[in-house]
Parts: structure tokens; C-alpha cells; sequence
């Protein structure tokens, strides 16, 4: 057994479900032990280990921005060449000749919403906030030689601002002109001493607590991450580029403005973001709740301390180097904006994501290799743009990834042996005839997911005609479909592929999938017993009973729900006047403990 497999055959027993992620649109799935995405990974630039993104908010007209950022352009140019900042604009004249000046210095011009509601989602109205956010997109569009691609979420580092909603029908939709953009930079990644990489005094204070902790504004303030300084993929069409904790608003927040602790606390998280080979994404404003020289503080102690290891980047200059470096002049989304089949996984265990790209271009795959920091190449055997069915999963016991794919034009299953992908016909034996995985161009609901946590997946199909759990029991027997279904009366989707609001999540910390549904018509709550009883239904009620589960699903849309921190978390436009401005239920709540 090669080095590969043995890695594989190690994690299988504890991690059966480590691609889940790729069939949710979860906004916060990543942690401290999610597999990264180093510098090194898409930087193109030899010895440069870490990014710093300089993103200043709010501009509307640029009289006062130019004038806060004339003396960190100017020290930028000095030591860069060039003026890397990016603007995140309301609104503006296109026209304005200032503009040109910038881009000409090396700045980007990107999206923060033309009216600034803070939350975005509210007031019942989600045409509104559909169309501050597309208005804004299409105005920085049409300034001359602008090409905008991030987009930060107003008062994303003070409120529950944004919501699994705004990703999913909002951010991943295109304007009515057509255009959209491919990155988001609105989650905020909390460094902690949980990392036992990153030396002590760096994440912990003087008093023996957490350094970057205290700058979170309230108890349940939820648009967080811990630990992972990196960027990740959202929705399939959405690079999130978590910022930095702490903002200069969390900053002055606590330590008021202008606070030398706030600028001592702001460079260590730039060292830990160098350790870990990260990007520091900088959240500031013109309202001196950092002074510009405090900025051009954080410059000097960057250039002085890590030299070259460290580079200076807009968010359009990184995302033009993801597309070239790591995603092999491929993008994440089509010209049109929908999925141009690009998939981030750890295909063989390493701890470091590699990249599936497949579409009519292109068919490869990309496996990262750490000790010689470069890419190797292999061929990928299916095309996976607009392909609502290829399942990744873990199914063999020596933990190979595997993909399954059956559809009305084709099928096909393959794994993963660290050099290409294997035929793997016996992944499709025992599945009965009428089983797709997509069908029509619609997903079928078809997820491979561990259940039993043994390292080994199961397939749970879920749709309006077949709701069935199968097993697999080796390469003699194959698939096996057993007695138990998915959770009673529960779908994942309804016969157009539309999501029925069923989530799969552990509530009472055995580890194991419980799941939660909800919906328009009604709402349930499941708990996991084992693969001979399956699951329990503990509560479950009509839309209007008390004490009803928020829906998860509206429609056929996002409704805005997350699990984070042991609750059930929903954000749209009809949760502003709610405390935090979100609806939550603790797993104890719905478990009706």
C-alpha cells in the first residue's frame, strides 16, 4: 500500500462525511480543521507565502476618500510601485475623472450597495434589496476600464448583516444587464488560540485570554469563522475572502479610535495570517477610527518584518491570479454566470484542497503537492458545469474520493487513486433502475452522506416518488437498499429539483446526522438512531402551529437558515425587528428539551 492510500485508509474511520459540503450552501462550513487553501496555491509568485487586501468602505463620491487615502497611495507606491486598494463604493459618477486617476495607481472599484441598508435583507421588501445591491454592480460596471468582482455586505462587521438568502438568490443571480459578480468579502474569521500553530502570545492576552475574541460586538453575533485566514468556495459560484478580526469599527468599537492596542492587535493577526500562509483581508473606513498613518503603520511593519513573503493585492488583482494559478485560466463562473463546473476538495488527504475543473473547455484535475508547492495534472472524466448530479463522496474503505453520476443521458462511477480516475462500475450495482442522481437537467435528491459515522457512505435518495437509504456492502454485493427510509416525510427535493428545506445536522452531539425540515407546508425534527431503526420523529407540526421550526426553504428559494453554534439561524427581510435582527431556535429548542 503507497503513502496515498495509507493516508486514506487512517482518515476513513473518522471523517466519512468531509465532502458534504459540495451538495449545501452554508456560508460557514469551514474551520480550523477544513482542509486549506494557502497562498502558495494561487499566488503565482514564488516565496510570496501571504496576501494583504486594503478595502476601505462606504465611498460616495471621492473627495473624502481620496483625502484620507492620498498618504497610504502615496507610501503604497513607494515601496509597490503601484497604489493597491480596493474601494468598496455606493455611489458614484461613472464619469468622475478622479476614477481614472485611481485605476491608473492601481486601485479596483468595487460594490458595498448603492443605499447602504444596514441589514440589506429587511422590511419585507426583498425586491429592494435585490435591486440596491444590482444597481451598485452595474454602476461600478460602467466606469470606464473598471471591472468590479467583490462586493462587501453593509455593517457585516457590527450586525447579523449577511444570510444564506442574499448568497443564494441574490449575490449568485446576475443583474438584469447580465452582470455579477465572483467575489464575496463579508464573513468575518476570528483567530484563536485553538490554532496551536500560532505561538502563544500572539493569540492570547496578557489577562490569559483570547486576543481577537473580545472584538466580537455582541454574544450572538454568528457571521464568524475561526481559523481558516484562506479563501472558499460558497454556492459554487461565490469565492468567500473572509476578513480580518478586527475590523477598525470592532476596533474603536471596544479600544475607541485610533487606539495604539487596536494597531498592535491588528499586526498580529497579520503574523499569525503569514504563519498559517493566509490572506488578511482589512476592513477600515474613512472616519479616523483608524488614522490613515496607523494604516500606513500596518504597511511599514508588514514590509520591514516580512519583506517578500508577503504581497499586496485589490481583490481583482487576486481573483485574475486564483483564475490563472490555481483554476488553470478557468474561472468559477460561466460568461453568463452560471456554474462553469470548478470544484475545491482534498482529493487525497493531505490537508490541502485540490481543484476538479470540468466543463466543454476543460477536464482536469488539479492535486496540490505541499513539499514541491506546485500542481500535478490529471485528466477528469466527466463534464461537471450545470450537472446538478455528480455526488463526490467517501465509499470505499480505504477512503479513496469517488464521484457517482446517473442521469437520463448518462452514467458512470469513478474513484480517485491519487494518479487518475478508475472506472468504478460496481459503485452503480445495486441501485434500482429508476434512481438518478439528476434527471432533466434536475437534481433528483441523491446525497452520499456517512450516516453511522464508520467512514463509509450511504446514499439517501429523497424526491417525490423515492425516498430510500441504501448501504454499501463491498465489491460482491454492492448498494443494498435497507428497511429504513430518510426522515419520515421529509424531502430534500421536490420533482424540478426545487430544495424542500431538508437539512441534515447533528443535534444532540452523538456525532451522527439528525435532521431538520422545514418548509411552506410544515416543519420536523429527527433524531438518528442507527442504520437497523434510522431515524426518530420527535416533533413535527403544520406551517402555523406554536412553536414552529422557521422555514428553511420559501418557495423555491432560500429563506436564510443556518446551524451555527448550536442553533437553528434565520436572516431575511422579515427578521430585522427581531433581536440581532435574526430568528434562532437552540437544538435544545428543537429538540422540544
Amino acid at each position: 500500500m503507497n503513502g496515498l492510500a495509507m493516508s486514506l485508509l487512517l482518515l476513513a474511520p473518522q471523517d466519512g462525511n468531509r465532502l458534504t459540503y459540495l451538495d449545501e450552501s452554508d456560508p460557514y462550513y469551514v474551520s480550523r480543521t477544513f482542509p486549506k487553501l494557502t497562498t502558495p496555491q494561487w499566488v503565482g509568485e514564488e516565496g510570496v507565502e501571504a496576501v494583504v487586501v486594503l478595502a476601505i468602505d462606504d465611498m460616495r463620491g471621492h473627495e473624502r476618500w481620496e483625502a484620507y487615502l492620498r498618504p497610504i497611495l502615496d507610501r503604497l507606491k513607494k515601496s509597490q510601485g503601484r497604489a493597491p486598494v480596493s474601494i468598496m463604493t455606493c455611489k458614484i459618477d461613472p464619469q468622475q475623472p478622479h476614477l481614472q486617476s485611481w485605476l491608473a495607481e492601481g486601485l479596483s472599484i468595487e460594490c458595498h450597495t448603492v443605499d447602504h441598508p444596514c441589514p440589506l435583507l429587511q422590511g419585507g421588501d426583498f425586491a429592494k434589496a435585490k435591486s440596491t445591491y444590482d444597481r451598485c454592480i452595474d454602476l461600478m460596471a460602467s466606469v470606464p476600464g473598471n471591472r468590479p468582482v467583490a462586493f462587501r455586505m453593509p455593517c457585516c462587521d457590527s450586525m447579523n448583516t449577511p444570510s444564506p438568502r442574499f448568497y443564494a438568490e441574490i449575490f449568485n443571480k446576475t443583474t438584469e444587464k447580465g452582470n455579477f459578480l465572483t467575489i464575496d468579502t463579508s464573513v468575518f474569521n476570528v483567530t484563536t488560540s485553538a490554532d496551536r500553530d500560532l505561538p502563544r502570545e500572539l493569540v492570547i492576552d496578557p489577562d490569559g485570554k483570547e486576543r481577537f475574541r473580545k472584538y466580537i460586538p455582541f454574544p450572538s453575533f454568528v457571521n464568524t469563522i475561526e481559523n481558516y485566514p484562506y479563501p472558499y468556495v460558497l454556492g459554487r459560484l461565490c469565492w468567500q475572502f473572509p476578513c480580518a478580526v478586527p475590523s477598525d469599527w470592532e476596533a474603536q468599537n471596544i479600544h475607541k479610535p485610533g487606539n495604539p492596542l487596536s494597531l498592535a492587535d491588528m499586526k498580529a493577526v497579520i503574523d499569525a495570517t503569514v504563519i498559517k500562509k493566509g490572506i488578511f483581508n482589512f476592513v477600515f473606513h474613512p472616519y479616523n477610527w483608524i488614522l490613515n498613518e496607523q494604516v500606513n503603520d500596518i504597511i511599514e511593519h508588514v514590509e520591514k518584518k516580512h519583506a517578500s513573503k508577503v504581497r499586496f493585492l485589490t481583490f481583482r488583482e487576486a481573483q485574475d491570479r486564483i483564475d490563472r494559478h490555481l483554476l488553470a485560466g478557468q474561472a468559477l463562473r460561466r460568461a453568463d454566470g452560471g456554474d462553469n463546473g470548478v470544484r475545491l476538495l482534498d482529493l487525497d488527504a493531505d490537508g490541502f484542497l485540490d481543484v476538479v475543473v470540468a466543463n466543454e473547455k476543460l477536464r482536469q484535475t488539479r492535486v496540490w503537492r505541499p513539499e514541491l508547492s506546485t500542481w500535478a495534472t490529471f485528466d477528469f472524466p466527466v463534464v461537471l458545469a450545470r450537472n446538478p448530479g455528480a455526488r463526490f463522496g467517501i465509499v470505499r474503505k480505504d477512503g479513496r474520493v469517488s464521484l457517482l453520476l446517473r442521469k437520463d443521458t448518462e452514467a458512470g462511477a469513478w474513484s480517485f487513486d491519487g494518479k487518475a480516475w478508475a472506472e468504478d462500475k460496481a459503485l452503480l450495482e445495486g441501485l434500482d433502475s429508476g434512481l438518478f442522481t439528476s434527471q432533466g437537467g434536475h437534481d433528483r435528491g441523491v446525497r452520499l452522506r456517512d450516516l453511522d459515522r464508520n467512514g463509509i457512505c450511504e446514499l439517501v435518495v429523497a424526491n417525490e416518488r423515492q425516498h430510500a437509504v441504501y448501504a454499501w456492502f463491498g465489491e460482491d454485493v454492492g448498494w443494498s437498499k435497507l428497511k429504513i427510509p430518510p426522515p419520515a416525510g421529509a424531502r430534500l427535493v421536490d420533482f424540478a429539483g426545487n430544495d424542500l428545506g431538508l437539512r441534515f445536522v447533528d443535534l444532540d452531539g452523538d456525532g451522527r446526522d439528525d435532521a431538520v425540515s422545514s418548509n411552506d407546508l410544515g416543519w420536523s425534527v429527527h433524531l438518528f438512531k442507527n442504520l437497523t431503526t434510522g431515524w426518530e420523529r420527535v416533533r413535527w407540526g403544520r406551517r402555523d402551529a406554536d412553536g414552529a421550526v422557521p422555514p428553511i426553504v420559501r418557495g423555491a428559494s432560500s429563506n436564510g437558515a443556518w446551524f451555527h453554534s448550536g442553533h437553528l439561524w434565520v436572516q431575511n427581510e422579515d427578521t430585522a425587528g427581531m433581536k440581532d435582527k435574526v430568528d434562532r431556535r437552540s437544538f435544545s429548542e428543537l429538540l422540544g428539551r
